[in-house]
């Protein structure tokens, strides 16, 4: 009869660790992981529509707008555009968007990308580099969502601004609260305002 106390306390504690764990999967899960999963998915059917394309043209520009505002355009020096899918593959990409109320504008740069207008979508990668104000930015790949205003960086993925670096293998940004969520590898380097990085000669009084 007295193991019978030990044993619905041991009953009360996994019950306990599998809703601990039940509530974390599905409350807590990482969204970067999440995206990443869905996108390898999905890049190399991606990269089949590309190949069966039926568009060429040279030197385009493409646009895209939400509600009677521009919301980014994108210069090419070529496409292929698949036009049953609607999906359009782009060489040396150039894209500037325009965020937020305040219309700051931002400029990504890339060797290739992928364009889904229908779904306001598009992939930026190899080499993609850009600025945002005083945030300049380096990756292998870029994805914009536009649907829930987010963008993800992956692979090599460094941010800098004069006070501030942080490099990652994954950034998630918030295009509405501005918001940034690194993961994998994380490294800050944080320089005050005023702080400073020369350091007098040994021969200086």
């Amino acid at each position: 009869m007295k193991r019978r106390p030990t044993l619905i306390i041991l009953l009360i504690f996994a019950i306990g660790l599998v809703a601990g764990l039940t509530i974390n999967a599905v409350f807590f899960a990482d969204p970067i992981i999440e995206h990443e999963a869905l996108q390898t998915e999905g890049s190399k059917s991606r990269q089949r529509l590309l190949e069966e394309a039926n568009v060429v043209a040279k030197d385009i520009e493409l646009v895209q707008g939400k509600q009677g505002s521009l919301t980014w355009k994108l210069l090419a020096k070529t496409a292929k555009y698949n036009q049953e899918r609607g999906l359009i593959g782009v060489e040396t990409p150039q894209l500037t968007a325009f965020l937020g109320t305040d219309r700051k504008e931002v400029y990504v740069r890339s060797d290739r990308g992928e364009v889904d207008q229908a779904n306001d979508n598009l992939t930026l990668y190899d080499n993609v580099s850009g600025r945002f104000g005083t945030l300049a930015l380096d990756a292998q790949q870029l994805d914009y969502v536009g649907a829930i205003d987010k963008v993800y960086l992956k692979g090599g993925v460094t941010v800098r601004r004069p006070d501030l670096t942080i490099q990652a293998t994954a950034l998630e940004i918030d295009l509405v609260t501005r918001q940034l969520v690194a993961a994998g590898a994380v490294t800050a380097l944080l320089a005050p305002e005023g702080f400073d990085t020369n350091l007098p000669d040994e021969d200086e009084e």
